[in-house]
């Protein structure tokens, strides 16, 4: 076990050095210049040499790499925002939780909704429950979460007046981006675990325990379910890193101060660092999810052995 982690953890830091090479070399090549956005289109061009020397935006592409690389790795240094005037990383790091947040309890949502939902459908294959639940599925995957975030706010705040349109501080104020957020996850969520129960309630283990006179709650909950999880697992995972990355859209939406809304404000004003940090922290989120599900597996399954 000490061993694979090891392994893991270290292919998790290539990925994040892949990622910080390539959103650089990305944002390094994009037309535009950050010290015209920073210091307005009319600047003068010994404005603009001073702001490159200030941030070593004159220096050649490997120089301007090795040298983010080596304080983003070695000194845990983000760099330096070009309009906030403000470390990269702390700016993050006021925000990072309320990102968090909003992703924890969407996938906690997802989840509730999207296991049970899918267990009922799998064994009501072909019902009239099974299809209604097929639809909204397909509809909650087809719908884009700006749109559904528009049409909840015109539903709930602004003729009903139940909930409020913008924020995230307090309960009432963060269902409405939740609900958002999870709409595309519950979908997922079902489907798969469907398709999962589908699976395994059709093997010879599960015959063999309803031949054995075993309760249909028993046989669902005790041994297909727990047989089922790996996949279901796995598409948890993809999904809380997806709704790390959607909540760019929903955040700019509600007016959440989190790190979605910052990358977005950012990319407008051609804040590179603040992009370059808000892309990382998704990433080694992201990453940092799918290794603790990898570890995972091996007490839920023990099928599998980790060398």
């Amino acid at each position: 076990m000490v061993k694979y982690i090891f392994r893991r953890v270290l292919l998790l830091l290539l990925v994040v050095v892949s990622v910080m090479v390539i959103i650089f070399t990305i944002l390094y090549f994009t037309p535009g210049d950050p010290a015209k956005s920073a210091l307005g289109q009319d600047a003068n061009p010994e404005s603009i040499a001073a702001f490159h020397a200030k941030y070593g935006l004159d220096k050649p592409y490997p120089e301007q790499l090795a040298r983010y690389l080596y304080k983003a790795i070695f000194k845990l240094d983000l760099g330096y925002s070009y309009m906030m005037k403000s470390p990269v990383s702390m700016e993050l790091a006021t925000r990072i939780p309320v990102t968090m947040k909003l992703a924890f309890w969407a996938v906690v949502l997802s989840t509730l909704i999207g296991i049970p939902l899918g267990v009922i459908c799998s064994i009501r294959q072909y019902s009239f429950l099974d299809s209604l639940a097929t639809l909204v599925t397909l509809l909650g995957v087809s719908m884009p979460t700006f749109w559904t975030g528009l049409l909840l706010i015109l539903a709930f705040s602004v003729h009903l007046g139940w909930l409020p349109s913008m924020g995230a501080s307090t309960v009432s104020e963060m269902i409405l981006p939740i609900v958002t957020l999870s709409g595309s996850s519950i979908a997922v969520i079902a489907r798969m675990t469907r398709s999962s129960m589908l699976e395994v309630i059709r093997s010879d283990y599960i015959r063999t325990a309803r031949a054995k006179g075993q309760k249909e709650r028993v046989v669902i909950m005790r041994h297909a379910l727990p047989n089922a999880m790996i996949p279901i697992l796995t598409i948890i995972s993809m999904q809380f890193g997806a709704l790390l990355s959607g909540s760019i859209v929903t955040e700019a939406i509600f007016s959440i101060s989190g790190v979605g809304r910052l990358m977005l404000e950012a990319i407008n004003l051609r804040d590179y660092p603040v992009i370059q940090g808000g892309v990382l922290f998704i990433s080694v989120a992201f990453c940092l999810i799918n290794m603790a599900v990898d570890i995972l597996y091996a007490f839920i399954d023990p099928r599998i052995h980790v060398k």
